[in-house]
């Protein structure tokens, strides 16, 4: 990595956060280079599209690891060369065999009685927060019906086991489960059918969060928007059929289809959403 314009890599950051985040990764990097696995802590996709600009501008071997696939918080394992496959799958698999492998899993249960509403993602966050945890040690919170599932750092499961006895207003019992076990939960979605006037990306995201084009443009230059897990700052950026967007805050949608266009010169869309 020598002769790496660190200008360059910091020209990927817009906040001063960022800024110390691509550092981080940059010594994270070069310690790989010394013969043995690095990781992160989890980062979100805002850091997920920092870090892949930096570190492929670094040259440097990695992947992204959540503990299951489409994992919206992951960690960067950075990876020698003596353990990179021939495909980022073989790769994935001799960092999971690996004994430093830094992600565990923890199943929270409880038991729901008349009175007791539905415990949501927020409950578990914020209760596993009031702990003292940082979210950056926190992956993936997976929410079943009547147990949820923490993707999480390692060093942090047995403390979470210990201590965290209370979600919303319902007592919880916490293991420690093998990462083997855990469960995608089924997704619930909506679908909405409409028109645009283009497949521009401002338009696509104020019709899938019903918030007008202009607040939508507003969201996309700030750096709110993700299309296909990348930051796009474009607002007329194309978006292509199946495509995922992102808005930080409000969640996800995929433009499920692409149709005709009416008599008014208007494209016929359907967009589904994750609720």
């Amino acid at each position: 990595m020598t002769g790496i314009d660190k200008e360059k890599l910091l020209s990927f950051a817009r906040t001063e956060e960022d800024k110390l985040f691509v550092r981080r990764l940059v010594d994270k990097a070069n310690q790989s280079l010394k013969g043995y696995i690095t990781y992160t802590h989890f980062i979100d996709p805002h850091q997920r599209s920092v870090a892949k600009k930096v570190l492929n501008e670094l040259g440097v071997k990695y992947v992204f690891d959540g503990g299951y696939k489409d994992a919206e918080r992951v960690v960067v394992a950075f990876v020698p060369e003596y353990l990179t496959g021939s495909t980022e799958a073989e790769t994935l698999e001799a960092v999971r065999n690996d004994p430093s492998y830094p992600v565990s899993l923890v199943e929270i249960s409880y038991k729901k009685n008349r009175y007791s509403r539905e415990l949501t993602h927020r409950d578990f966050l914020g209760a596993i927060m009031n702990l003292g945890i940082k979210r950056e040690t926190l992956g993936d919170i997976l929410v079943h019906d009547e147990y949820t599932q923490v993707v999480l750092l390692s060093d942090m499961a047995a403390f979470i086991e210990n201590n965290l006895t209370q979600a919303g207003r319902l007592r919880v019992d916490v293991k420690t489960a093998p990462l083997s076990k855990l469960t995608v939960p089924a997704v619930k979605t909506t679908e909405k059918t409409t028109t645009v006037a283009s497949l521009r990306l401002d338009a696509i995201v104020a019709e899938g969060f019903n918030i007008s084009r202009s607040l939508a443009a507003d969201c996309i230059k700030a750096g709110k928007v993700y299309l296909q897990y990348e930051e796009c700052n474009n607002v007329s950026k194309t978006v292509e059929e199946g495509q995922t967007i992102t808005l930080r805050g409000k969640g996800r949608i995929v433009l499920e289809s692409i149709g005709a266009v009416s008599k008014k010169n208007r494209i016929f869309i359907t967009i589904k959403k994750y609720i």
